[in-house]
C-alpha cells in the first residue's frame, strides 16, 4: 500500500517563516514519519501537497512536496512550547486553531488536517495523552481475547505499546462508546487480527491494519491512515458525516449514508456508494497483482467518485 505508500515529511526547525535561508524563505523539511508516538502530539497534513509546492526538501532548492503526502507541521496555534513558526506554504505556518471543528472537543493531542484541492476541509483532533477526563487503555499484549470499549467507557483513548509492533493482536475489537479514539502506531506496526466494529458516535481510528472487516454503525466516525484487509462498511444511513482518509481497502467499500468525506483511499473490491452530499477526492480502484499488499502506481486503475 503506498508504504502506506505515501511519502511524509517532518518539519525540522532549521529556518523560521520569513527567514532568508532556503528557497523563498521557507523552512527546510526532510522525510519523516506520520506515525510518531501518541505523546508527541504531531500535526499531520493529509492531501496538503498542493498547498506546499514551494517547500524545500533536504535543503535543496525547488524540492517541493508530493501531492497527497501526509506532512507533519508545527505545533497548534497558541502552543507556548512551539520553538518557532514552521511554514509549509505562504498560508500554512502553524496548525490552524481547532475550536471550530466538531472533532476537537479537547486540545493538546495529535491533529490531522485534511485538504482537498488546497483547501482545509476537516480537522480531526485526538485527545491529549494525559487528559484526566479521558480513561486510557494501553494495549501491551498481542493475545488475551477481544477488546471491548463499552458505552459506559465514553471518551476512552486506546493506544498500543511498542512491544506489539509488527505482531498481530488477536481478537475482535468492539467499540460501543462515544468519543473513543483508537490510535495505532502505523499499519505496519499495529495489526488487529480480527474484525472491528465501531458502534459509537464521534469515534476515531488511525494507523492500524485490520485483517478482517471494519464496520461503522454510527455518525461522525473517522478512519485515517489505515489498511483494511477485508471489507469496510458504513452499515446504514446512521453513519452520516464520517471520514475515510488515506486508507487502503483490500475488500469492498459500501456506504449509503450522507455528508461524508472520502479522501485518498484505494479500494480493491466493489465501490458501492449510494449516499448524497458526499465529497470524494483521489480515491482509486486497484488490483494487487503481485500479492505483496503494497499498492504500486501501476496497480491503480479508475478513479472512484461520489454519485
Amino acid at each position: 500500500m503506498r508504504a502506506l505508500g505515501i511519502m511524509s515529511v517532518l518539519c525540522l526547525l532549521v529556518a523560521g517563516c520569513g527567514d532568508d535561508s532556503g528557497s523563498g524563505g521557507k523552512t527546510n523539511v526532510a522525510p519523516g514519519d506520520p506515525f510518531g508516538d501518541f505523546e508527541d502530539m504531531n500535526t499531520t497534513v493529509i492531501g496538503g501537497g498542493q498547498t506546499a509546492t514551494s517547500v524545500v526538501q533536504d535543503g535543496d532548492a525547488g524540492g517541493g512536496v508530493q501531492s497527497g503526502s501526509p506532512i507533519l507541521v508545527g505545533a497548534p496555534v497558541g502552543d507556548p512550547n512551539a520553538p518557532q513558526e514552521v511554514c509549509l506554504s505562504d498560508t500554512l505556518c502553524e496548525a490552524p486553531a481547532t475550536d471550530t471543528s466538531s472533532w476537537c472537543e479537547r486540545d493538546g493531542g495529535p491533529v490531522d488536517l485534511i485538504f482537498v484541492d488546497g483547501v482545509l476541509v476537516e480537522t480531526i483532533c485526538y485527545p491529549p495523552a494525559d487528559d484526566p477526563d479521558r480513561p486510557t487503555e494501553h494495549v501491551e499484549t498481542t493475545s488475551g481475547g477481544d477488546i471491548n470499549i463499552l458505552q459506559m467507557a465514553n471518551r476512552t483513548t486506546v493506544t498500543f505499546d511498542e512491544a506489539t509492533n509488527g505482531l498481530p493482536i488477536v481478537g475482535d475489537v468492539s467499540v460501543d462508546g462515544n468519543n473513543v479514539s483508537i490510535y495505532g502506531n502505523g499499519p505496519d506496526n499495529t495489526i488487529i487480527d480480527g474484525d472491528v466494529t465501531l458502534d459509537g458516535n464521534n469515534t476515531r481510528l488511525r494507523g492500524v491494519t485490520i485483517t478482517g472487516d471494519l464496520i461503522l454503525n454510527k455518525n461522525n466516525v473517522a478512519i485515517v491512515l489505515s489498511r483494511i484487509m477485508g471489507n469496510l462498511r458504513l452499515e446504514s444511513n446512521s453513519t452520516n458525516n464520517s471520514i475515510v482518509a488515506e486508507t487502503d481497502i483490500f475488500g469492498s467499500f459500501t456506504s449509503d449514508s450522507n455528508g461524508n468525506l472520502f479522501v485518498g483511499n484505494d479500494v480493491s473490491g466493489d465501490w458501492e456508494h449510494t449516499g448524497n452530499g458526499n465529497t470524494c477526492d483521489r480515491n482509486f480502484a486497484f488490483s494487487d497483482d503481485d500479492g505483496d499488499e503494497v499498492i504500486a502506481d501501476e496497480e491503480r486503475g479508475a478513479a472512484l467518485t461520489c454519485p
